[in-house]
């Protein structure tokens, strides 16, 4: 979820790719200053940056790894994370946060999975045995560690080094990247270097997206007399529930971290839930609900009802992030290039096929072809890719999928379809959601078709690698039967296991739990145990509800 890139080898494993380094300054950030020229190693036949050591840059730096041997070779690629580990979001800050300064991470101490961690993983790589079915955060990035440590990843992760800038130099054709990057332990240090092929893996959950609503400035200033401080805060500084005893809070918006807010501050002061039409809060919340926000006035907060709070202390706003991939909009200092490789602008009336540079309106990144290859025409399609883009779906096996087809067409460009056969595949996704009465501008990336949306999208990126040829067709499905299951079953899966932990049977049920079939065994016992119980006690609750 990091915007920018680190590095875990010492400087000299950069010697004859870096050019002097230099100081970072304002000028960087307008592109101007001394001329610095990039160099590339002779050998060298393909360079790939990867930006952020997350779920997605992982899957992407091991696919690459993965190709033959005699495809790779020569092959220079290089992993960029900001931060002293790997792991993305799931690592965490060191500092607590203190606003409006934006934190490492939106992570809390209690955060814990929503989904059974079987579904998250990268194929064939489980957690290990006794590893909690819906573990904390802890477990996640310690995943993360092993993976890269399990298949040799660390000599090509390249720890805090943040990437500054990154622009196109060349044709629709051909040409390189042109990347100035800084270390985060040297921040004097800057450094440039080009690349054929740039990989965006940095995450979507670091820049908050703030509302706001007429009269909010005038509440927040008005605190009464002898009340705590009147605040609004994103939830990405969300850290602990205690915080809000003898507040009244209202929480905004009902995705994962509303739904944590919900069941954590809930128990412990007077609590609402602000939730559009048709969205209920979390089983077990100890909330009001109430309907979006209209406006605010000295003294009270006020719905679109009508109906007002006046006793309101702080507000939570879980209302997710922006797509900003800040390093793309800045211009390599002193490149000679014109224009920055992503344009945001939350106010642009460009689509995907008018939109002459690659766009981001915070919501939604085009035109993007499968929401990973980049169709601006300054470049080749693979010149510039994403990775983990899509939203409501299970991350490491989708990043996965994302990375096979943008390893393999690195590899060999010509397994892509053309690019007016990738616009129209383009046009006619955002035409199909029209047809729902949804925007495209604004769905963005998410999977609207939930959990089946998601599953077939990731599907049809490895049936189509089966289809070129560059994968062998085993007439099987990506995503495994079991993985299916327990998505569709997360919630149920989640009182099961709740269940399990309140009659301390934990040990029992992970007992001789460890590869994969295993996992997926106890989640079908798991999920048959809880049904039965249920239907037993009349619950009457519906064991395929969606997570």
């Amino acid at each position: 979820m990091v915007q920018l890139g680190q590095i875990a080898l010492s400087i000299l494993s950069l010697t004859g790719w870096l050019d002097r380094p230099v100081s970072p300054s304002l000028d960087l950030l307008l592109g101007k200053g001394p001329a610095i020229h990039p160099q590339t190693p002779p050998a060298v036949s393909k360079s790939i940056a990867i930006v952020g050591a997350g779920s997605g840059g992982l899957a992407v730096l091991k696919t690459l790894l993965d190709l033959p041997e005699e495809v790779r070779a020569s092959w220079d690629i290089a992993l960029y994370d900001q931060r002293r580990d790997v792991g993305g979001l799931w690592l965490e800050d060191p500092n607590p946060p203190h606003p409006p300064t934006l934190p490492e991470t939106p992570l809390y101490p209690r955060l814990r999975t929503n989904t059974p961690h079987p579904t998250m993983t990268y194929p064939g790589f489980t957690f290990p045995p006794k590893t909690p079915l819906f573990p904390t955060y802890e477990y996640v990035q310690q995943y993360h560690a092993d993976f890269a440590t399990t298949y040799n990843l660390t000599s090509h992760i390249h720890l805090n080094h943040t990437v500054l800038a990154a622009g196109w130099n060349g044709t629709r054709e051909e040409g390189k990247w042109v990347v100035d990057i800084g270390r985060t332990d040297v921040p004097e240090q800057v450094v440039r270097k080009s690349f054929d092929h740039l990989i965006v893996a940095n995450g979507h959950n670091h820049y908050p997206r703030i509302p706001h609503w007429p009269g909010e400035d005038e509440w927040l200033a008005n605190t009464p007399i002898g009340s705590p401080k009147r605040e609004i805060l994103h939830s990405i500084f969300y850290r602990y529930p205690e915080r809000y005893i003898n507040r009244t809070v209202v929480i905004v918006g009902g995705g994962a971290s509303g739904r944590d807010a919900a069941l954590q501050v809930g128990p412990l002061t007077e609590t609402y839930q602000s939730l559009k039409e048709g969205a209920y809060p979390p089983d077990g919340a100890k909330v009001t609900v109430k309907p979006p926000i209209s406006h605010f006035t000295s003294e009270a907060v006020v719905f679109i009802d009508g109906t007002s709070l006046p006793s309101v202390d702080a507000l939570i706003l879980a209302t997710g992030y922006e797509f900003r991939v800040p390093f793309l909009t800045r211009i390599p200092r002193n490149s000679g290039i014109k224009s920055p490789a992503l344009i945001t602008d939350p106010a642009t009336y460009a689509n995907s096929t008018t939109a002459r540079v690659l766009t981001s309106n915070l919501r939604y990144i085009f035109p993007l072809y499968e929401h990973i290859f980049s169709l601006a025409p300054q470049y080749p399609p693979t010149a510039l890719s994403f990775v983990g883009l899509p939203v409501l779906i299970a991350n490491c096996p989708s990043d996965r999928a994302q990375s096979l087809l943008i390893s393999h067409a690195i590899a060999d460009p010509s397994i892509l379809p053309s690019r007016t056969d990738m616009f129209g595949k383009l046009v006619e996704r955002e035409g199909k959601l029209r047809e729902l009465n949804l925007d495209p501008y604004v769905v963005g990336h998410k999977m609207q078709g939930g959990d089946n949306e998601a599953q077939a999208y990731q599907n049809s990126l490895v049936r189509y690698l089966k289809q070129v040829g560059s994968l062998p067709d085993d007439g099987v499905d990506y995503v495994e039967p079991w993985r299916r299951m327990a998505r569709n079953e997360s919630i149920l899966l989640s009182r099961a296991w709740s269940r399990v932990e309140n009659l301390k049977e934990a040990d029992r049920w992970l007992d001789g739990i460890e590869t994969e079939d295993e996992w997926a065994d106890l989640m079908y016992r798991l999920a048959d145990w809880q049904a039965q119980w249920e239907e037993q006690h009349g619950k009457g609750v519906d064991r395929y509800a969606a997570a």
